[in-house]
């Protein structure tokens, strides 16, 4: 029943290497989650815990009445098992490995939602994400938000 949200914090962690971003908090809030019901349980799963992760926090919780639970202290591959154990939904960058692979080889996953960003500043193109296995294609979607430099960060 929890949803689980992985923030992963390219653009502090590899700044100004490749142009990675992640959608701004409204955005995933309401676009990426839109299907989400209001009220819903959400796990906050990040890297880094910053400024950025708190206010995905405190969108979801304004714009969204979603109950938001913060994994913190953990490791790394922590954090990857709890994305691996995803139920409900599984949102998040499809450049990120762990998020990817997370739903790839999660048997009870229910949704995952594993967004393309194209932008004007965007240095790398972005993969071509394609699944061939039919039950993985009903389970794993690539939405591709074309954006503004402002939508993303």
């Amino acid at each position: 029943e929890e949803h689980v949200f992985h923030y992963r914090a390219f653009a502090e962690e590899l700044k100004g290497s490749w142009g990675g971003a992640e959608l701004v908090p409204s955005l995933a809030a309401n676009i990426l989650m839109g299907h989400v019901p209001n009220g819903s349980k959400v796990a906050l799963v990040g890297y880094k815990h910053d400024d950025r992760y708190q206010a995905y926090r405190e969108t979801f919780e304004m714009e969204r009445s979603f109950a938001v639970r913060e994994i913190v202290g953990q490791s790394p591959i922590q954090d990857f098992c709890f994305l691996s154990h995803a139920k409900a939904g599984l949102y998040g960058g499809a450049r990120s490995t762990f998020a990817l692979w997370a739903s790839l080889i999660n048997k009870d996953l229910q949704n995952a939602s594993l967004y393309v960003l194209k932008y004007p500043e965007l240095k790398l193109r972005n993969p071509d994400l394609v699944l061939t296995n039919g039950h993985l294609s009903k389970i794993i979607h690539f939405p591709i938000f074309n954006l503004t430099q402002n939508d993303v960060w």
